[in-house]
């Protein structure tokens, strides 16, 4: 775009030439021209008409030195690879540049960058109503060297808050125009947004003569209201990036406090956990009281790690580090669940009813897969007070399609939709005080299957309870037999 010619040049040195072609050539044409008609005029006039000869050959001539001089300047202008551009061109191609631009950087490039030297002045700023306070305004792409801020309630502010453009005096007693006269701005654009001033375009002096061509003004006046909406559209960007950073920054430190503290508990939980081995051993403790110490040290410890879990799975893992999947035996892990919880279930009165065929085998992340039943299996456990806790497992569609299904309370209708938030607890859990914890265990279930390349969602649920299924991608037996010949290699070696 630099080297565009628009409405009064850019190039002075092609500009010159191309004059200097146009007028020599134009003073050769009219010459031979006007030789031509005195030389056929003049035979045929007598000595007294021949002053009405020269005139009629010079008003002839006259007629047509702006046709010719025109057609000059086109042919030079395309020689000398110059293209003239004119308001409605020039402000079509800044418009297109202003609606596919966001940043207040990408702004600047286009009305602080380029669009003075289309106008011929010296120089431009950009002041934009700094977000997301809206207290100051502030120059766009530069450091802020005024040394007077720009206040959104100041009197610059307020004088040009119902202005068109304003010409900024040379001596005001009423306004300091300190600011503006510092970065060079002699013409003031104000830049709206409805009916609130975001911005403020500054032109410096016109780079021939004292004064701003119309042109020029009109120009800026029809370019107002894009650059206006382009800027608002700058603002949101930039409160956009500015939000997203402090996200950024508030999850790095939630991230650094879990951690802080899951670290600092599991310290004082092991010396609880070990000193509860050796009062065991003790006839003064009683076996109730044994039995209280080490439910409350195993439910803090649980919490603990679910939220370091949970705390650990927030960063997505590069490609290169995605787990692996394995083929794995359902029955056996289930089975091997199971017996982790019977002690737990016969103390609540639940038992368990499992129907896994023994053939069926899922292709997984096998540590994800093992968190994720032991999340959902924990829940029914808990949230049941006697009943049946029902395990049942399927081919289908290519898929392994697991149900756990309970007799529990079941789940408001309301709070389904928030089931798999984290630290979300509906309030029929909230409303046993038994059931301690944090809403993270469905949360981690799911990053866990989805890890497998799964799917979790409640199938129903209601006061006869709810069941919960699981879609994991099938092994084939030969993935199943080429895995268990390659660990049996491993082991033997």
């Amino acid at each position: 775009m630099n080297g565009r010619t628009t409405l009064v040049g850019v190039d002075q040195r092609t500009r010159f030439a191309g004059k200097a072609l146009t007028i020599g050539t134009l003073v050769l044409l009219l010459s031979a021209f006007y030789l031509l008609l005195i030389s056929v005029l003049a035979p045929r006039l007598d000595t007294p008409w021949l002053p009405l000869g020269h005139t009629l050959a010079a008003v002839m001539i006259a007629t047509l030195v702006v046709p010719i001089r025109n057609r000059l300047a086109l042919g030079y202008n395309r020689l000398l690879h110059r293209e003239w551009q004119t308001s409605q061109v020039m402000l079509r191609d800044i418009g297109a540049s202003l609606g596919h631009t966001l940043s207040p950087e990408g702004l600047h490039s286009i009305l602080v960058d380029d669009l003075p030297q289309r106008l011929r002045v010296q120089g431009a700023t950009l002041w934009m109503l700094e977000p997301p306070d809206d207290r100051a305004f502030v120059l766009v792409g530069q450091p802020n060297t005024a040394s007077q801020p720009l206040l959104v309630n100041g009197v610059i502010a307020r004088r040009l808050m119902h202005a068109t453009y304003l010409l900024i005096p040379t001596a005001d007693r009423d306004i300091d125009w300190t600011p503006l006269i510092e970065q060079g701005v002699r013409l003031v654009l104000p830049l709206r947004a409805g009916h609130q001033l975001i911005g403020i375009y500054g032109c410096g002096p016109a780079l021939r003569g004292q004064f701003y061509p119309e042109r020029v003004i009109n120009v800026l006046l029809m370019l107002a209201p894009s650059v206006g909406s382009a800027l608002e559209n700058a603002r949101a960007y930039t409160k956009i990036a500015r939000l997203n950073r402090e996200l950024l920054e508030l999850d790095q430190m939630k991230a650094e406090f879990i951690q802080s503290v899951g670290h600092e508990l599991r310290t004082p939980l092991t010396t609880l956990s070990l000193a509860m081995q050796l009062y065991d051993r003790q006839a003064g403790m009683t076996p109730a009281l044994a039995n209280i110490a080490r439910t409350g040290i195993a439910q803090l410890q649980a919490l603990v790690d679910r939220v370091l879990a949970f705390d650990l799975g927030l960063a997505p893992p590069a490609a290169e580090q995605s787990p692996p999947t394995l083929p794995i035996r359902l029955a056996p892990l289930l089975d091997e669940l199971m017996d982790a919880y019977l002690p737990i279930a016969a103390a609540k009165g639940v038992r368990f009813d499992i129907h896994i065929p023994p053939e069926l085998t899922a292709m997984a992340h096998i540590p994800s897969l093992c968190r994720a039943l032991h999340e959902i299996v924990d829940n029914a456990v808990r949230y049941s007070i006697g009943g049946t806790v029902t395990i049942a497992a399927q081919l289908h569609d290519g898929h392994v399609l697991l149900s756990i299904a309970d007799e529990g309370p079941g789940i408001p209708q309301e709070e389904r939709d928030r089931l798999f938030e984290a630290f979300y607890r509906g309030s029929s859990t909230r409303a046993l005080a038994a059931t301690p914890g944090a809403g993270l265990g469905l949360s981690i279930a799911r990053r866990d299957i989805e890890a497998s390349n799964g799917q979790i969602w409640l199938e129903q649920s209601g006061p006869d309870g709810s069941t919960m299924c699981i879609a994991i991608p099938a092994a084939t037996l030969t993935d199943l037999l080429m895995h268990e010949g390659i660990r049996e290699r491993t082991v033997n070696a």
